[in-house]
């Protein structure tokens, strides 16, 4: 008995209410209770038939109903006890024949006494440690003081009352916190909307109701478009507060019985029941959906515009709900693939693109390691020496089954897993060895120019990465270019500028690639550590009109006004060549003057001599 009451007094203190887990607490506390009870109520049973001998009926009838008291603990049962032993042992002796009621009454009576002594003995334990779980409640614990030295029957009455009454407040607060933790793994903690649990339950119901009742129901998948372009440039608070508005918006556009739940990051799905004209209706929900994502959030002081792109799948009989949501899961991507901001319906040949993406990912957790990237090289050239000035490195993928995957198809891939951190250190590595290379052999002239991502200026290392790479390779900071997109870099104040200026410090070049097509702001060109602009193909594929010569004629002047020098992409006609030289741009590239190509192949053709431009 000793050791098992430490052990006991261990788990109960172990369950006293604090300040800061008080529902924890309660939880522990009525467990341990519940297990301490039936414990006593073992107890009582082996320590009776130890000694009983051989009692009266009525005996077992009280030893019954201890066992009972000990299991409930009620005042009620107590009150029974303390009162119903003389009354059962005076009904004893007054059954019993003449001859043997002396004798049975005596047997009785000391079988009773034991019995009461026992309980009493149990009792007062049980009251004991309950005071000390319940150190924070003075007047249980002056009572149960009381019980302990008095043992009086009128002091355990009180102190099982204070008790049972603490009992029934643990068992609410069980109650309670039951249902918050029900809620807790149910719902999402940003959103407060249902999570993908809850959702698939719901799912399910759905898909027995249309095989029962023929009830038309539709599954929308919604993915926020560029959402992870916010994270970058506004910050993850911003972000969490975004995704709070859109779950907001949808519950305002959904009818009640819609449910909508959130599954992660940000994407979102919807259950709509109840559909008569199932198709129409869901379309309507649809656009509804995407006429509320696209008006503009305010977010902690900033105004944010997005979209959304939204996959439909209608509900079958015998369908699976994972199978149903990856469906339209399926059309949501199809949706992002079609131009964003708009919704597409699920048909049987998403599948092989959802295969295929899965595949690509897969895959891409390998490449390096397997070494499968190679990095394809294209030749920018000064537009009035024809010097090849510099070499942008352009990564590619040779998947030993799938062949060459298009940068188009597997970088938003990397993007999107994070896998374009490994991959970004691996084409800066590799870019720096071979520029080093090109210059040991007396290309002295020639830069290189890699591609950086948002998640790499993310990364608090990068900066160091880029130091280590050119101390190891020996290639000078200067003659190594990084090119950010400028959606990555137009908000100021973003992680992306600390990161840029470390840069800057090292000696890198820093060029703004695809200028002119993001979300460009001029008056951030003066004050971000930049010395180049990139202007994007699809100005430059309009040289010839008035328009788009004007535009690309003002952009070259406004650049160099700011001490910057312009590269014109996707350079592919005589024409644009010509209108390039008339507006003074800098440099160019494209497939007029060189196509991207693999190190072998640019030494076969030349690729690197200083040639003169013909026109």
């Amino acid at each position: 008995m000793p050791s098992r009451r430490r052990s006991l007094r261990r788990v109960g203190r172990g369950g006293v209410a604090s300040a800061d887990r008080p529902s924890e607490s309660a939880v522990s506390l009525g467990l341990a209770l519940r297990a301490r009870t039936d414990e006593l109520a073992e107890q009582i049973t082996e320590r009776w038939e130890a000694g009983r001998g051989d009692p009266a009926p009525v005996t077992e009838r009280v030893r019954e109903d201890v066992v009972r008291f000990c299991r409930s603990g009620t005042a009620q049962i107590t009150t029974y006890l303390i009162t119903g032993v003389a009354a059962t042992a005076e009904q004893t002796a007054s059954q019993a024949t003449p001859g043997r009621a002396a004798a049975n009454q005596s047997v009785s009576l000391a079988d009773l006494m034991k019995m009461h002594l026992i309980w009493r003995d149990v009792t007062i334990e049980m009251l004991r440690e309950e005071a000390d779980r319940l150190e924070s409640d003075p007047e249980a614990l002056q009572l149960a003081v009381a019980v302990s030295r008095s043992g009086s029957d009128a002091a355990i009455v009180r102190v099982a009352k204070v008790f049972d009454a603490h009992r029934n407040q643990l068992q609410g607060q069980l109650e309670e916190e039951q249902t918050r933790l029900t809620h807790q793994a149910l719902h999402d903690a940003l959103t407060g909307l249902p999570n993908r649990v809850l959702f698939l339950e719901r799912l399910a119901q759905s898909i027995e109701g249309a095989e029962r009742r023929s009830i038309h129901s539709a599954v929308l998948f919604i993915d926020i478009d560029r959402f992870k372009s916010v994270n970058d440039i506004a910050g993850h608070a911003v972000g969490d507060q975004l995704l709070i508005g859109v779950g907001r918006r949808l519950r305002e556009v959904l009818r009640p019985a819609d449910t909508v739940a959130r599954l992660g990051g940000d994407e979102f799905v919807v259950l709509c029941e109840n559909l008569y004209d199932v198709q129409n209706e869901a379309v309507a929900i649809a656009e509804r959906i995407c006429e509320t994502v696209s008006q503009p959030f305010s977010a902690a002081g900033n105004e944010l515009f997005t979209s959304a792109s939204v996959g439909l799948a209608f509900v079958r009989p015998g369908d699976d709900p994972h199978v149903l949501v990856a469906r339209a899961d399926s059309a949501m991507y199809m949706a992002k693939q079609r131009g964003r901001s708009r919704w597409e319906m699920y048909h049987p040949d998403f599948d092989e693109h959802t295969t295929r993406r899965a595949e690509l990912i897969n895959g891409l957790h390998r490449a390096v390691e397997r070494d499968e990237l190679v990095l394809h090289y294209q030749p920018v050239k000064d537009l009035s020496t024809g010097a090849v000035v510099s070499m942008e490195a352009l990564v590619r993928w040779q998947h030993p089954t799938l062949g060459i995957v298009a940068p188009t198809e597997f970088i938003p891939l990397a993007e999107e897993t994070g896998l374009i951190i490994e991959i970004g250190r691996w084409v800066l590595t590799e870019a720096c060895t071979q520029c080093a290379a090109w210059r040991a052999e007396g290309y002295d002239s020639i830069d290189v120019a890699v591609n950086v991502s948002g998640r790499q200026l993310e990364d608090s290392e990068f900066a160091n990465d880029v130091e280590r790479v050119l101390a190891t390779t020996g290639l000078p900071a200067s003659a190594l270019s990084m090119e950010v997109t400028e959606s990555v870099i137009v908000t100021e104040g973003s992680v992306g500028h600390e990161v840029l200026e470390d840069l800057q410090r090292i000696g890198v070049r820093l060029a703004i690639d695809d200028f002119g097509i993001g979300y460009s702001s001029l008056s951030y060109l003066a004050k971000l550590p930049v010395h180049s602009l990139k202007v994007d193909r699809t100005f430059i594929a309009g040289l010839g009109t008035a328009h788009d010569s004007s535009i690309v004629a003002a952009m070259v002047d406004l650049a160099h006004k700011l001490g910057l020098e312009v590269v014109a992409e996707g350079v592919e006609t005589e024409i644009e060549l010509e209108q390039l030289r008339e507006a003074k741009c800098d440099e160019a590239q494209g497939f007029l003057l060189g196509r991207p190509a693999p190190l072998s192949s640019l030494r076969e053709s030349g690729a690197l001599r200083d040639d003169n431009i013909e026109g």
